[in-house]
């Protein structure tokens, strides 16, 4: 059997295992490597330098700098104000759907899009209702920034997107690399039109007015078992804490920048002083992390080193060609790649998505001579735009479940930013490309 075959073979039990969820992604992942070893097509190092690589050790440790956060009382300070300051303000109603898309925005950053809105929905529902804002509207709106947030903050997990991105570019033998803000200039702009369109026109279409009703015992505070048992921390650890997380993003950013510093060093100081000072314990640091994450990194970035070896690059450029004939307009083909993964991942895990996807992307934006940052920014962010079912996250099922949701309303509704966000892309990142701006 050629290796080209065993590759393909791995690679769509792989993707079955992840759509199917027969075991945990986490585990299908780290089968990846493992049946590469046993198969010849890679040698131990070359199988699992993703487990070793600097990219998942500052995923590692920012996953824990980022609990560092959740430990103090910031994203409550957040909630409160939100609750009684701009609430009461002039022109409150308007003033309390931009906080709360804005906060849906943050908490996801600093968190995940679960955690940031099981937060922020009982909060968004009681202050929305007290301002006359459409309840169900709001839900949505703010659910949907969350789910869309990635890689628009400089802080945490998004300061190594381009070391994973340059992972994938760099596996399948790949020329060309991101810097560091590459993948902030790349979203920014497009999220603040997405952003912009939902908070001017699209919320307006989530929902028709006067379908006002929710299911409030869906809610029954999601969150709650957590906050109860987080532990309290003295006045002292708390600014502590919150200096760590902040004052590490920056140094982050500037040392990574400036002088080379690389990422997991500068976040690793930042908890060892938090673990010294009992801001954060050895277990909830290791709560923190996200393994999924790590596993599903580390299982599958082999693949691209994978696909070179076997020559997968020849067979995807046979299959493209034949697919997509003489097709080879850089906007095409991106537009095609973030369709195609846009329209699975509203059915499958916008994770599960992003880890098949990526590294493909890459093989086909080179097989087609189109610059492959493209193609990988288009699977990326067209498997994170899960926005219109239940289906596509965690995220989208409980804002239906507590929005009581109809799922016609819950497509349709979605469906016109989701093409606003897909248009600004398809304008914006070639334009970054041909101007130098990336």
């Amino acid at each position: 059997m050629s290796q080209a075959l065993i590759v393909l073979i791995i690679t769509v039990v792989m993707i079955i295992a992840f759509f199917s969820n027969v075991i945990p992604i986490a585990a299908s992942a780290l089968f990846v490597p493992m049946f590469l070893q046993m198969t010849g097509v890679l040698s131990f190092k070359e199988a699992f330098e993703g487990f070793s690589s600097s990219t998942t050790v500052s995923l590692f440790t920012l996953f824990i700098l980022g609990g560092i956060l959740g430990q103090t009382s910031f994203l409550e300070r957040l909630r409160v104000f939100v609750s009684t300051k701009i609430a009461s303000s002039k022109n409150g109603k308007k003033h309390v759907l931009l906080a709360s898309m804005l906060m849906s925005m943050v908490l996801s950053t600093f968190t995940n899009p679960s955690s940031a809105m099981a937060i922020m929905l009982p909060i968004v529902i009681a202050v929305a209702k007290d301002v006359n804002l459409p309840v169900k509207n709001t839900i949505k709106a703010c659910t949907d920034v969350a789910n869309t947030s990635n890689n628009v903050l400089p802080v945490g997990g998004a300061l190594t997107a381009y070391l994973t991105f340059n992972g994938f570019l760099e596996a399948a033998g790949a020329t060309q690399r991101f810097r560091m803000m590459d993948p902030f200039i790349a979203k920014v702009p497009t999220f603040l039109i997405y952003f912009a369109f939902i908070y001017f026109v699209g919320y307006k279409l989530y929902c028709k007015e006067g379908n006002t009703e929710i299911n409030e015992s869906a809610l029954e505070s999601k969150g709650s078992k957590d906050e109860k048992k987080k532990r309290q921390l003295t006045p002292f650890q708390d600014k502590l804490g919150m200096f760590l997380f902040f004052g590490g993003a920056v140094f982050i950013i500037v040392g990574s920048a400036v002088f080379d510093i690389d990422v997991y060093m500068i976040a690793g100081c930042c908890i060892l002083v938090g673990l010294l000072t009992k801001v954060i314990t050895y277990k909830e640091a290791l709560k923190a992390v996200h393994w999924d994450t790590l596993f599903v990194y580390g299982g599958t970035v082999c693949l691209g080193q994978a696909m070179t070896n076997a020559g997968i690059n020849d067979l995807i450029a046979d299959w493209s060609s034949s697919v997509l004939g003489s097709v080879s307009n850089p906007i095409l083909v991106t537009a095609l790649i973030f369709v195609v993964t846009f329209v699975i991942t509203q059915f499958c895990s916008n994770r599960t998505v992003g880890a098949v996807f990526r590294p493909l992307s890459v093989a086909i934006g080179m097989a087609l001579g189109v610059d492959p940052r493209l193609t990988l920014l288009a699977a990326h962010y067209g498997s994170s735009l899960s926005t219109l079912t239940p289906m596509a996250s965690s995220t989208q099922l409980y804002a239906f479940t507590v929005g009581n949701f109809k799922m016609k309303e819950y497509f349709l509704g979605a469906l016109i930013p989701s093409m606003v966000f897909l248009v600004s892309f398809l304008i914006w990142f070639p334009l970054c490309i041909h101007l130098g701006l990336v």
